[in-house]
This record gives structure tokens, sequence and C-alpha cells, in this order.
């Protein structure tokens, strides 16, 4: 998959945002087979902002910068960009050598495609440690017009944010900490994210790492999260509240599935519908705090601050979405609810068209029903990862 957008100039925001849907490819629920993505992504923009699926640790906020701002300038602008990039692959290979653990290219090494900048500059922009203006691809320019007017004495916008933290002589090999953080360095990515996105759940948890779990399965679950108050809390219950309808929908769709597969090839694809029906609905509807979440569901509220963050939501979208939740909140059980079977039906085959499984025949045969679904938790496993790194290094001398 990463081949077929090789192509694309890897600095834009529009490529990144590519490198995070072929990601979202390889984790637990989160194929957007019903095209409710752009949901998805206010809710995860709005509780996390800056954040990704493609983060692994909070001590690359402070690794990339250093790798642009290592040595001496080149002489023109490519060059500069180019030192930094192969600095980040001097950087990979140092933390080879020590051994370091959670850090892009552990498995490949320097010769990944994907830097680790590719994956962090939405984040170094949002938090305001690059400036706003600044891309990968002009960065290198930037850097050196900021030298120009600086020995001019001519005032301009720094490239880098004046706090960050100063490179370790020798860097990238004088790291020898890997991606621990120290103190002072958990403290600047605290001030970052505080000064940049208050009033968000991230900024929330960030200033109480310590109540953050490591092991929590949701934002929702989280004791540091369940503290929110405010906006903060608001976008948390709309967050469960539409991981417990995807959830049903998801789960509605492959039981469809399934009974169409049985009934078109006389045999019932792995771990398909039985007589007992299809495991992972059943399961659904026997959580009972699925059906309240919805009929309690503040969904008026919801859909408004969705227009409001992304207002190129299409209609159908919002109109799929309220009807949705009006029949997985029904007494209905969804394996009869013969009106949301209509609506998933029409949903999937507008969205793939023809690649709809209800009406291509190969790839219906090809698809295999899953035992069970990854519940949408908007980036929580790389959140819950980040702001962990800062309570550790908030513990450190």
């Amino acid at each position: 998959m990463p081949s077929l957008i090789s192509w694309l100039d890897a600095n834009t925001a529009e490529t990144n945002r590519m490198r995070e849907i072929v990601k979202l490819f390889e984790l637990p629920g989160s194929v957007d087979d019903l095209a409710l993505g752009q949901f998805r992504d206010v809710i995860s923009n709005s509780l996390f902002p800056g954040t990704s699926v493609l983060h692994v640790a909070a001590k690359y906020l402070i690794l990339i910068p250093w790798c642009y701002q290592a040595g001496s300038l080149a002489s023109t602008g490519e060059e500069q960009r180019a030192k930094g990039e192969h600095t980040e692959r001097r950087l990979i290979r140092n933390l080879q050598r020590i051994g370091a653990r959670q850090f892009i290219g552990s498995d490949i090494g320097d010769r990944i495609s994907t830097l680790p900048s590719a994956a962090y500059w939405t984040a170094l922009r949002r938090w305001g440690i690059v400036g706003d203006g600044v891309d990968r691809t002009n960065v290198g320019e930037e850097m050196l017009h900021e030298a120009s007017a600086h020995e001019s004495g001519i005032p301009t916008q720094r490239v880098w944010t004046a706090t960050l933290p100063l490179v370790p002589d020798g860097f990238p090999a004088s790291n020898d900490r890997g991606m621990e953080l120290t103190r002072d360095e958990a403290l600047w990515i605290q001030d970052r994210i505080l000064a940049t996105v208050p009033d968000t759940l991230l900024a929330h948890i960030v200033s109480k790492p310590r109540l953050v779990q490591k092991k929590s399965s949701s934002p929702w679950a989280d004791p540091g999260c369940q503290e929110a108050q405010g906006e903060a809390s608001v976008w948390l219950q709309h967050a469960q509240a539409y991981s417990a309808l995807q959830w049903g929908l998801d789960s509605t769709y492959a039981h469809l599935l399934a009974v169409e597969a049985s009934r078109k090839f006389a045999a019932e694809p792995a771990s398909a519908t039985n007589d007992d029906g299809y495991a992972p609905l059943d399961e659904w509807v026997e959580d009972d705090e699925n059906r309240l979440l919805l009929r309690r569901w503040n969904l008026e509220d919801f859909l408004r601050r969705a227009h409001q963050t992304n207002p190129r939501i299409p209609p159908s979208s919002i109109a799929f979405l309220s009807s949705a939740v009006k029949e997985l909140s029904s007494s209905v059980h969804p394996a009869t609810n013969t009106t949301l079977h209509q609506m998933v039906k029409h949903r999937e085959q507008q969205a793939k068209r023809s690649n709809s499984r209800f009406v291509n025949m190969r790839r219906l045969r090809e698809w295999r029903a899953p035992e069970s679904f990854g519940r949408q938790t908007f980036r929580w496993a790389q959140v819950r990862t980040m702001v962990n790194d800062i309570a550790e290094g908030l513990k450190n001398a």
C-alpha cells in the first residue's frame, strides 16, 4: 500500500493524511467500509489535536528539530533539507546501536521510506515547535533565510521556536538516552501542548500525565480522562457514543455480508453466522451500555460541532448517521432490522460502487467475517504512549 502513494510529495499535509489512512488499515476496527471516517477524524482532532496514528514516542518532538539544527548550515535550502533528513537516518542507526525501544525504523533501519519528520510535522506545526508556514519542502530555505536575516539585523519569524532545548554536542551520536525524556524535556513538551491546544482533552491529560494508565483501553475508560470538564468532557462523551455506533454498524455490516455469502455460495465463509447468530453483533446487543449511550447521545450537538469543524462533511453522511443512531438505539435486534439493513447496504454501495461486496461477487468471496471488532478509540493508543512518556520523563532528574 505505501508504494501506491510514493509519487506524492512526502511533505504535504494531504500526503501525511494518506499515510495515516494506510496505517489505519493495519489497526483493528479502523477499516472505513461505510465511509464515516470524516466523523472519526473530527472527534480525533477535537480530542487530541496534532496527534496521529503514526506517532510512537514523545521524544520525536525534540529529536526531529535537532536533526535539522545539528551542525553548520548548508549553502542551499535543498542541501539543508537533505542534511536534516540524512541526520534523521543517522539517528535511526544510533538508536539501533544503543538498543533503544519504540522508534521509527526499528525493524528495517535507516532504509525506511517514511522518516519520522513526515509522521510528526503536523504535530510540530500544531504545537508551535516549527513555524506555521514551514513545511518539510521549504524548511531548509526558511532556515537559511532566518540566518541571513539575523546577520543583517532584519526581524523575521523563527523557523524553530526559541524555547526549544539546545542541540547536544555530537548529536545524534551523543543521544545515549534513546527515546527517554529528561525532566526538562518533558516539561518543555508539556508546556508546548498546554500553550497551543488549551481546553482540549489532550491538554487536560498532559497537565496531569501521572493519572493516565499505561494500558487503558479507551479514553473514556481512563481515570485521567474521566476527570476532564468543559469542552474536553463534551467531546469525550461524543467520542464514546460514536464508538458504540461504529461498533454496531460494523457488526451489522459483517452480519449482512455473512448472510449474503451464505446465500450466494451455499456455504458460509470462515467465522460467518450460524444458527446461533453472529457473535460480534450479539455481543454488541448484549452490552446494554451501547443502546443506552445512543439514546442519551446529544446528536444534534455533535452534528453541529462536526459541521463547524469540517463543513465538507456531505449531507448524505449526516443523514445516514442520524438514521443509524435511531435504528440501532431501537428495541429491534440489528440482525432483524430490515430498515437498518437497507440503509447499510445502500451506504456501502454508494461508497464503494462497483467494489461493493453486495454486488461484486469476487470481493464477497474473498471476504472473511471477523470474529471480533476493535472499537474506535480515536488515536488513544498513540496519545496514551506520549502522555506516559511525559509522565516518566517528569520523574527523571
